[in-house]
């Protein structure tokens, strides 16, 4: 009596390649056809760009939470701005690597977790540039600083005008690449519900289910 493919045991070998578990489930007499080995490498060639988006999850999202924890232990010695940077990318880091685990289990759900993370990121590093900016403009040290006389009334407008210029384009800049990068990733993220759809409903509900048990 042959097992059918679905009580078969499979793995995502690294996470990319279909194969049995079990070297001996490959046999000529055994359970699975020609057909099943045909649909596991279609399944195969449909799933990469999903795990791709996956593992890039994976990565991002460990990255912001090293990042977070970074920030966090510097946060001692900083203002409650640096709090709250490193409690968002946190939440960030946390969620990113929740919806990598849904799409790595071909969940669509997980595409929209991670694109509207993405979108928490951008509202997170806009308003630390934008409260960094207008604080560099308002800080009473700061415009202590500015204020400083060298004695030359044109050197002393150089310096302020010169600061005003360095405040804008750090802040400025943090701000574009802050809305710019997580906004692209967003739309990335949200495109992989498309790929999740066309593999549900190409693929066998077997195939399906080995990867989500083996994800």
């Amino acid at each position: 009596m042959q097992t059918p493919p679905e009580m078969m045991t499979f793995s995502l070998c690294g996470g990319k390649v279909l194969c049995p578990a079990d070297t001996n489930d490959v046999d000529p007499s055994g359970p699975l056809s020609t057909e099943h080995f045909e649909q596991l490498a279609a399944a195969r060639k449909r799933v990469k760009k999903i795990l791709r988006a996956a593992f890039v999850a994976a990565m991002s999202g460990w990255s912001m939470v090293a990042f977070a924890g970074l920030t966090l232990a510097l946060a001692i010695f900083s203002d409650w701005s640096a709090w709250a940077v490193g409690i968002g990318l946190m939440l960030a880091g946390v969620n990113e690597l929740r919806g990598g685990a849904l799409l790595r289990k071909v969940h669509e759900r997980g595409a929209s977790v991670l694109g509207w993370n993405q979108l928490f990121l951008a509202a997170v590093l806009v308003s630390y540039a934008l409260w960094s900016l207008w604080w560099s403009f308002s800080s009473p040290s700061l415009a202590a600083l500015q204020e400083a006389k060298t004695g030359d009334p044109q050197v002393d407008e150089l310096v302020q005008s010169l600061g005003r210029v360095i405040g804008v384009a750090v802040y400025g800049t943090m701000a574009v690449v802050g809305l710019v990068a997580p906004g692209l990733t967003s739309i990335y993220y949200f495109s992989r519900a498309g790929h999740v759809r066309a593999f549900l409903r190409e693929t066998p509900p077997w195939i399906v289910e080995l990867i989500r048990r083996g994800g």
